[in-house]
């Protein structure tokens, strides 16, 4: 059972600095123009962001489950 993570790390980092990102280079409210545009960019990427989310999850429910650790010899 393969224990390396690297795909999934790297997929997670990815994601997290877009959407630091996004919320860094949010528009003053003022300006409704560059507002609207903003947020159809946020939306547009939110997808992709889902879609690696999405990715992780799966990659991480196809790996083999860790096996029960804990011991059968309990006291009666």
């Amino acid at each position: 059972m393969s224990r390396d993570f690297k795909k999934e790390i790297d997929l997670l980092d990815e994601t997290y600095t877009d959407i630091v990102e996004a919320i860094m280079n949010k528009p003053e409210v003022e300006d409704y123009e560059r507002s609207r545009i903003y947020f159809e960019n946020v939306v547009a990427h939110m997808n992709n962001w889902i879609e690696n989310i999405k990715e992780v999850k799966n990659s991480l429910e196809k790996r083999e489950p860790v096996k029960d650790l804990t011991a059968d010899n309990r006291p009666a």
